[in-house]
Parts: structure tokens; sequence; C-alpha cells
């Protein structure tokens, strides 16, 4: 003993049409703004890849506010930046949490810096308060295979971190006749 179900509808034939039509003529306008879409451009593409491919340079930003004749700026932060994009680099700053405070009296987040350093947001961060930026920048190094822009020495760290503060990893700077430079020459490059 089977019982079949029955599914009725109770729509006169007409409105069904109707009903259907609508269906069908909204499936057709989306399959149409789908292939309106254009394609991300080769060049663009392009583009993305071989970012994707560049090393990455953490700055250590809290550490570089101080590299321009020992006065707080965010101008060396910024020649950095510019200087490790020409040379192939993919910079990434990262602030301790109290850096706004020190650059603008009040606390600035990634994306904050991010504006005021002209990057995108995903390579400006701060370290949540009361924690050092240190093994942040370390395990950034570590996981990316980058180098760290950095005076900082971190002997602290040098026994959780020996491969990503050695001098190979770690890059120095300064100021020479008003200009930053920053000893790339020591890094290998992969």
């Amino acid at each position: 003993m089977h019982k079949q179900i029955i599914l009725r509808i109770n729509l006169p034939m007409p409105e069904f049409l109707f009903l259907l039509f609508l269906t069908g003529l909204l499936c057709v306008l989306l399959f149409l703004r789908k292939r309106e879409k254009p394609d991300r451009p080769a060049a663009k593409r392009r583009r993305s890849a071989i970012a994707s491919r560049k090393r990455l340079a953490i700055i250590d930003g809290s550490n570089l506010l101080y590299w321009k004749d020992s006065a707080l700026s965010l101008d060396p932060v910024r020649e950095a930046i510019q200087l490790l994009k020409a040379a192939g680099y993919t910079p990434c700053v990262i602030f301790d949490a109290n850096a706004g405070y020190l650059v603008e009296n009040r606390y600035l987040d990634g994306p904050g810096f991010a504006r005021r350093l002209g990057l995108s947001r995903r390579y400006a961060h701060v370290v949540p308060k009361g924690r050092p930026a240190d093994p942040f920048i370390l395990g950034l190094a570590r996981d990316s295979r980058g180098i760290v822009i950095s005076r900082d020495r971190f002997r602290d760290w040098a026994e959780d971190y020996p491969a990503e503060t050695g001098p190979d990893r770690v890059v120095r700077g300064g100021y020479r006749s008003g200009r930053l430079q920053l000893n790339l020459n020591r890094v290998p490059k992969i």
C-alpha cells in the first residue's frame, strides 16, 4: 500500500505561465549580467602575480620613527618604504601600541598608519597594548622568510628566532648626507 504524494499548485494557468516567464527572465538577466563583467585586465593579473613573488620586508616602525636626527618623525618610515619598493621588496610596517600617541597624541590603528604611509591596510599593523612588537616582527619574518628593517639587535629574542635575528636578515641603516641608507647589500637574494 503505497501512498502517492501529489503537489498541487492552485494557480490558474495564466498566472502560472506569467510566474514561469518571470523566473526565466530573471535567469536570463543574471546570466547576461555575469557575462558583462569584464575579467581583470592581463596587466593587472601580471602585476599581482609579480607582487606576490616579492620578498617581504618587515619594518620595525617604532624603531624607525627616531632614525632622522634622533627626532620623532614618520619620514624615515615613508622613505624606507620607497627604498624597499624600489629594491623589489614588499614593505610591511609593524608599530608598538603607543606609536599613534607619539606621532599624533592619540591611538592609531593599522589602517590609520596605512593611510599616512600610502600602504595597503594589510601592510600596516599595530600590536596590542602591553605586548612587545618584536615577537610579531620576528614571527612574520619567520613565516614569510622576509627581512627585518631595524637598528634593534633583538638580543632578547635571538634564542627563539636565531635565523631571523642574524645579520643576513636584520637590515640596519641610517641617514648619510641627509638621505636614508639601508644596508640591503648584506641580504642574500631569494
